[in-house]
Parts: structure tokens; C-alpha cells; sequence
């Protein structure tokens, strides 16, 4: 039931943004970014351990989980900490998260390690 309600969650938000950004618009934009981050490589055996971090304030299991009000910066400690990629979870009705709020922030146009949400 918890996937049904985040698919179905993904689905409204989806169809929400495509009435003020069109697709076409989101994909110039990814088109005009610099390349993502190989996961493959950044996660790729190695003499280190890797790590993906996880900014996260909740869970649809576990509730609320922490309060990070500002997620880009979290994400920058995890970075300056070795993290090999970081997952920012900007779904807002069970994972407490907001891509505006990633969107925003320097962190979105420089981290190596996190994708930015248009």
C-alpha cells in the first residue's frame, strides 16, 4: 500500500508541474546542465568504503526522522565528510522533502555529488 500511495503521490506531482513547466522545458534544461555524477563509478569497488548519504527528515515507515532545515547544507556536510554520492529526497508527503528548496541552493549548481531537481 505504502509504494501505491508514493507511486500515485509521484504521478499528481508530476502531472502538477507539467501544468507550469512543460516537459520540453525541463528537458533543455537538463540538456543545457553539466553531466551527472556516474553512480556506477562514484560506487565502483575500491580500497575505501563507499557511502551513499541520505538527506532525509522522514520515512513512510519510521515517521519523522530528523528536522534539516536546510537540506543543501546538509548535503554539503555529508560531501565535505567522503560521502562517494548523496541521495536528496524531495518528495514532500511521506519523506518530508521539497525539490524548491534544493532547487535553490548553491549546493544545486556545484556539489559534485547531487543531481539537481528542475
Amino acid at each position: 500500500m505504502v509504494l501505491a500511495d508514493l507511486t500515485a503521490g509521484a504521478v499528481e506531482d508530476a502531472e502538477r508541474r507539467a501544468e507550469t513547466r512543460p516537459l520540453a522545458d525541463v528537458e533543455k534544461a537538463a540538456l543545457a546542465r553539466p553531466a551527472a555524477k556516474d553512480a556506477r563509478v562514484a560506487l565502483a569497488p575500491a580500497a575505501q568504503v563507499k557511502i551513499i548519504a541520505e538527506v532525509k527528515r522522514a520515512s513512510p515507515s519510521r515517521g519523522a526522522l530528523a528536522e534539516i532545515p536546510d537540506p543543501a547544507h546538509q548535503a554539503s556536510l555529508y560531501e565535505t565528510g567522503g560521502a562517494s554520492a548523496i541521495s536528496v529526497l524531495t518528495e514532500g508527503r511521506r519523506f518530508g522533502g521539497s525539490s524548491p528548496i534544493l532547487r535553490r541552493s548553491p549546493l544545486a549548481s556545484h556539489c559534485p555529488c547531487c543531481a539537481r531537481i528542475s
